[in-house]
């Protein structure tokens, strides 16, 4: 018998509405607006696709204003449309349109009010809604008749705007919480503070690519231009650059790498310019979780970008398919499958690695020169990994997509299962041993700063099994100091310096090395060592404290420190 069931309904719509609207994150405010002027306006004829953004005086106030050309909307649609989880002529799902990413997103920055104005066939209808006495709705004003209405014919007015009538669109204007507030330049009302290029700035941040054919202009006035212009998407910035390439990768994926040396040689950087280096991951064009400025420099190496980071730009870009949601306010993506975690960036560094193009491996590598003592310390770190027989395992995070279920292989017949004779399980597999990481050894101010590590000895980035040191550490300057207290007599004092400085940094390398080996023979014991006493281990902070050990094997430091300065020719002294 098949079951029958009555609908769920809203208890307390008013408590409803205003939660979903007062919770929604401020500044996703631009992305709504900007996404439904888009689809809008790819209603209107190829060549007459526009989107506007301008500063509208409302009272002498200026106030933003989104405008696009496409099929208008007649009274009654407009008046419908102001409906939460309502759209008009789009349909409705969970990966596709909500109804309701506008008016939520824009509402708690727009109290006073959200004018709304579209027209259709020569006419002109105007809804204004916000918050009026702790509820949010249209607001009813006086219309022809005098009588309290929600929807008003303001063709004549629109005309005194200098909007054409002569064809079809609509428009946005953000009255912000206050008639005196300019939503221009301070759409938030100072809750986030924004500064004068925050709206391109949000626009280039979120959209990897606007619809071709759509020209996005912002007016004069917008961002204190001076003239209309339009912007340059970071996609088409990044696929116009000499060294850029988009490299196919796993699950449909693909990988835009780009290097800009603009950003290495003073240029302009800025939303009408070159964009700062950044990387994000990118799902039907919208770019989520981007890391730029201090927070990419930080993250570059967990990407296989120990250097250049500064100039060099990483976009993960998913394809629609990709099993992935966007939450319920387009500000992160979740997962399908399983718990529906959130999808970050960081669950495709292995694959941004491993798919680096030759172009920029070679320039990485020219970029990373390494001491002689390098080789020695990670072949001393390999022998201790291989005498612990510590097991390959890559850590990191990686994509929560759903695998299927293996399927079993059935017996042959007439007998076991390869393997399995004598009705013994299959022959164990062989065990691949943990290789060295790679060893980065620092000694730029720059590069040190942008790993965090001015004031700390080193950093692993188990995502690309990477061991960054900072040769600049304190650690390095006191071995130097008590290697000069034994310092042969005779020799010249500034090659003393340098083989003290290299057996410094040797020692202080080595000490790292091997606690960063003791802990990776760690992992693969859940009982003795979980995540939490794990992450202790890797720190930098642990490194760090390795790194201070500077008395450790001093008479095996100083031996052969002395042999060194023993095999330099002796000065002679001056008259």
């Amino acid at each position: 018998m098949s079951a029958t069931v009555n609908r769920l309904r809203v208890g307390n719509e008013d408590f409803l509405v205003t939660a979903m609207i007062e919770r929604c994150p401020k500044t996703m405010m631009v992305r709504e607006l900007l996404k439904n002027a888009l689809e809008a306006a790819d209603s209107a004829e190829p060549g007459t696709r526009r989107v506007e953004f301008s500063a509208l005086p409302v009272d002498g106030v200026p106030k933003l204003a989104i405008w696009n050309t496409g099929r208008g909307l007649n009274g009654q649609e407009l008046r419908r449309m102001c409906n939460i989880a309502t759209s008009i002529r789009k349909e409705s799902g969970l990966d596709r349109n909500f109804g309701m990413g506008a008016k939520v997103a824009s509402l708690p920055s727009n109290q006073h009010g959200m004018r709304y104005r579209s027209c259709k066939e020569g006419a002109v209808r105007e809804v204004v809604i916000g918050k009026v006495d702790g509820l949010y709705g249209r607001l009813l004003r006086p219309g022809p008749d005098g009588e309290p209405t929600e929807v008003l014919e303001v063709t004549e007015a629109a005309r005194a705007e200098g909007r054409d009538t002569g064809q079809d669109w609509t428009e946005v204007v953000l009255l912000g919480n206050s008639s005196g507030q300019n939503t221009v330049e301070d759409p938030y009302a100072g809750q986030p503070r924004s500064g004068p290029q925050w709206l391109p700035e949000t626009v280039r941040g979120r959209f990897l690519r606007l619809p071709a054919g759509t020209d996005v202009v912002f007016r004069a006035g917008v961002a204190r231009l001076p003239r209309d212009r339009s912007i340059t998407t970071v996609g088409a910035h990044l696929a116009g650059l000499a060294n850029y390439e988009a490299v196919p990768g796993p699950d449909g994926m693909v990988i835009h790498y780009a290097h800009d040396p603009a950003l290495l040689e003073g240029g302009s950087v800025g939303p009408w310019a070159s964009p700062p280096s950044l990387a994000a991951l990118v799902h039907r064009d919208e770019a989520y979780g981007v890391l730029q400025g201090r927070d990419w420099l930080r993250e570059a190496p967990a990407f296989g970008v120990p250097f250049l980071s500064r100039a060099v730009s990483v976009v993960v870009e998913l394809p629609d398919a990709y099993p992935v949601l966007p939450d319920a306010y387009r500000e992160i993506l979740r997962y399908r499958a399983g718990r529906q975690d959130r999808a970050v960036l960081h669950d495709f560094a292995s694959i941004v690695q491993a798919h680096r193009p030759a172009w920029l491996v070679r320039m990485l590598t020219e970029a990373m020169p390494q001491p002689d003592y390098a080789d020695e310390v990670m072949n001393r770190m390999e022998e201790l990994l291989n005498e612990m027989r510590v097991p390959m395992r890559r850590g990191g995070r990686r994509p929560a997509l759903e695998k299927p279920e293996k399927p079993v292989k059935a017996p042959p017949p007439g007998g076991a299962a390869p393997g399995a004779a004598d009705g013994g399980a299959p022959p164990p597999r062989p065990v691949t041993l943990e290789k060295a990481p790679a060893l980065i050894l620092l000694r730029d101010p720059q590069e040190i700063a942008d790993r965090g590590l001015t004031h700390r000895a080193a950093v692993y980035y188990p995502e690309t099994h990477a061991l960054h040191v900072n040769l600049t550490y304190g650690a390095v300057e006191e071995a130097m100091i008590r290697l000069s207290s034994v310092a042969p007599e005779g020799r010249d004092p500034e090659v003393l310096e340098v083989k003290a400085r290299l057996a410094g940094e040797r020692a202080m390398v080595m000490r790292i090395a091997r606690v960063l080996a003791y802990a990776l023979a760690k992992r693969g014991r859940p009982k003795e060592w979980g995540e939490a006493h794990l992450r202790t281990a890797f720190s930098s902070e642990m490194l760090t404290l390795a790194a201070d050990d500077v008395g450790a094997e001093q008479a095996t430091i100083e031996a052969g420190f002395l042999k060194a300065a023993a095999e330099l020719p002796v000065v002679p002294a001056a008259d």
